[in-house]
């Protein structure tokens, strides 16, 4: 059976009181999707969001609202329309921010933020001299040493962990007393060979830092710190939302969402680009959105960039609690993460849940031979798709999967990022949106 009539079985099992004839306008239309996708206007939407100037689209100097504008300026040009007086949706929410200099000093040597080491998250206020005291494996997993150790007066030291050595570990809780710091130590320090950072709604009781490894390899005696976050109890942001309406099912909607915010800053000198996490899905949604601008849809097609997701899916828990149209209006909803790589194929969320959609989804992606595999997952919180999906609203969450391992550090740049396989998931994204628009 070729390509367009299978499309059509799929197509008549779905939408079976449609005409022959706008059946076929769509097939015609997919002959066109098999043609190269330039990847050029999604380079420089990266390369944008990606610069010095959008602050890592965090919470230092409005990073993420310098972000949400350029977006918003970027539906306009396009030609998209708004629900209100303007492409925002306004909300706040609580996080704890470094605006200030972040400072780590071992016996006389500056570390670099962001690449010697990070803050936890939810740092508090940290600045003094402190001594060490280096906790290995032998002494969590000995009862008699363990014993020794928790009769330490520790108030005035950091304990030193060397998360590289942990994996053997017996005793658990001991080293689950550590990290919640019931051994009463000034602070924790965690030695380890790769960083990954995140964001915080609160601000922690007790200091968090990880250091690179190697740092340690000759024995030191002090550490200087200056840490001085700035915690806000409502900070202001938004989601940017945009559609296009539909020629014949003005009500029914398709919608592509993607996260524009990042880590932002850990000091004024370490900033997270995040090239991939999730830049690149910006770009993805941005340029359906200048596709599908140009052609007739059935349905409405609206576009939502999330702020928040990385303080943990804020942004699309607050759009669905106060949606800008009825959530039982979308048809389909494809939220798009981490589309810079894609060399071992894609995964889908929810593909276990929308089984029909998934096999379409990977007939489209096998007949014009796109992606190496689009494998299943079932339902997961990891993305602003979840939920949506926890009010019923049919939703995949996509993101390609490569060999590219900068996630959530300050190496995730748009030099690093391939997005070598970007053409061929744009083909398979919009082909699947053809046969929803029916």
């Amino acid at each position: 059976m070729n390509f367009k009539n299978h499309i059509y079985i799929v197509v008549r099992a779905w939408f079976p009181h449609q005409p022959f004839i706008y059946i076929a306008f769509t097939l015609l239309s997919f002959a066109n999707n098999s043609q190269a996708q330039d990847s050029t206007y999604a380079r420089q939407v990266i390369k944008t969001l990606t610069s010095p100037e959008f602050e890592g689209r965090g919470y230092v100097k409005d990073g993420d609202a310098k972000a949400a504008k350029y977006i918003a300026s970027e539906y306009k040009r396009i030609g998209l329309q708004s629900f209100g007086e303007n492409y925002f949706q306004q909300f706040s929410f609580p996080v704890n921010k470094f605006p200030f200099d972040v400072k780590v000093d071992i016996d006389g040597l500056e570390l670099v933020a962001g690449k010697d080491f990070i803050v936890s998250p939810d740092c508090p206020t940290i600045i003094g001299v402190y001594d060490f005291i280096r906790l290995d494996s032998q002494t969590i997993d000995n009862s008699a040493l363990w014993k020794k150790f928790l009769k330490k007066k520790k108030r005035n030291y950091f304990i030193i962990v060397d998360k590289t050595l942990l994996a053997n570990i017996i005793h658990k809780e001991n080293l689950n007393m550590v990290a919640h710091n019931q051994v009463k130590a000034r602070g924790i320090i965690y030695l380890e060979d790769k960083f990954t950072w995140s964001v915080s709604t609160t601000q922690g009781k007790f200091p968090i830092i990880s250091i690179k490894k190697e740092i340690f390899k000759s024995f030191r005696y002090h550490i200087n710190l200056d840490i001085q976050p700035q915690y806000t109890g409502g900070h202001a942001t938004q989601n940017v939302v945009a559609y296009i309406k539909g020629n014949k099912y003005p009500d029914s909607f398709l919608v592509f969402t993607a996260h524009y915010d990042h880590l932002g800053r850990m000091g004024p000198n370490a900033y997270f680009p995040g090239a991939n996490d999730n830049a690149s899905g910006v770009a993805m949604l941005l340029d359906l959105a200048k596709k599908v601008s140009k052609q007739k849809n059935n349905c409405s097609i609206a576009f939502i960039c999330f702020a928040g997701e990385e303080a943990g899916l804020v942004g699309s828990l607050y759009y669905t609690s106060y949606p800008l149209f009825p959530l039982p209006q979308i048809r389909f909803l494809f939220n798009m993460d981490l589309m810079g790589t894609g060399e071992n194929g894609a995964t889908i969320v929810n593909g276990t849940e929308y089984r029909k959609q998934f096999d379409t989804l990977v007939y489209l992606n096998n007949t014009l031979s796109l992606l190496p595999a689009i494998n299943i997952r079932g339902k997961a919180s990891n993305s602003d798709h979840y939920f949506f999906s926890e009010h019923g609203v049919p939703s995949f969450f996509i993101y390609l999967m490569g060999n590219y391992t900068n996630y959530h550090d300050i190496y995730d740049t748009n030099e690093a990022l391939p997005l070598n396989r970007y053409n061929q998931a744009f083909q398979l994204i919009s082909s699947f949106l053809k046969v929803m628009d029916y």
